[in-house]
């Protein structure tokens, strides 16, 4: 059963920051995910990339007031990235966005002859022919690390000052309230 509205609201106006912040990031790992889980153990590649960007965009503007392709872009960076070749989705943010703003908004571009999916490679992606080829199986398995025990999303606090985690608490108390 989901919280009273009131005593939701009371909890987070009266918590501290990392409340509201954990909620969310809580709700996200336990119930988001989940449609991303059954979407990818689908092999349903398109709505896997439509919700792990609607999950960036979520964390970046929410959380640390970044917005589109530098909010995805900070996101990946701090959160997906690992430290080696085909691994950094940082170095390809503005191909991906792009992707998932072809397949959200447009289906047909000529963007796809640049862009293409390999779920067969061991790499996350990589440049062939002038052509980028990205996994989304690894892309997605690199996100479900994030947020897993121990996953980079939940050292966000490093990245904040406590002033600036008062900012995020007013921030998402407003989108809470007004949405």
């Amino acid at each position: 059963m989901i919280e009273d509205k009131g005593k939701r609201l009371a909890r987070f106006q009266n918590g501290s920051p990392i409340e509201i912040i954990e909620t969310l990031l809580n709700s996200i790992a336990n119930f988001y995910n989940g449609e991303i889980d059954q979407a990818a153990s689908s092999q349903l590649w398109l709505l896997v990339i439509l919700g792990i960007h609607s999950v960036a965009l979520t964390i970046s503007e929410g959380i640390f007031d970044k917005k589109g392709l530098t909010g995805f872009t900070f996101f990946l960076e701090n959160f997906m990235d690992e430290d080696k070749e085909g691994f950094k989705f940082s170095e390809i943010a503005k191909q991906i966005h792009n992707y998932r703003n072809v397949v959200a908004h447009h289906w047909l571009s000529a963007s796809g002859y640049d862009f293409g999916i390999d779920g067969g490679m061991t790499k996350g992606w990589e440049e062939r022919e002038n052509v980028i080829y990205f996994n989304p199986k690894v892309y997605y398995e690199t996100f479900k690390n994030a947020f897993g025990g121990g996953g980079k999303i939940w050292d966000y606090r490093q990245l904040l000052s406590p002033e600036e985690l008062e900012t995020v608490k007013a921030r998402l108390l407003k989108k809470y309230e007004t949405r």
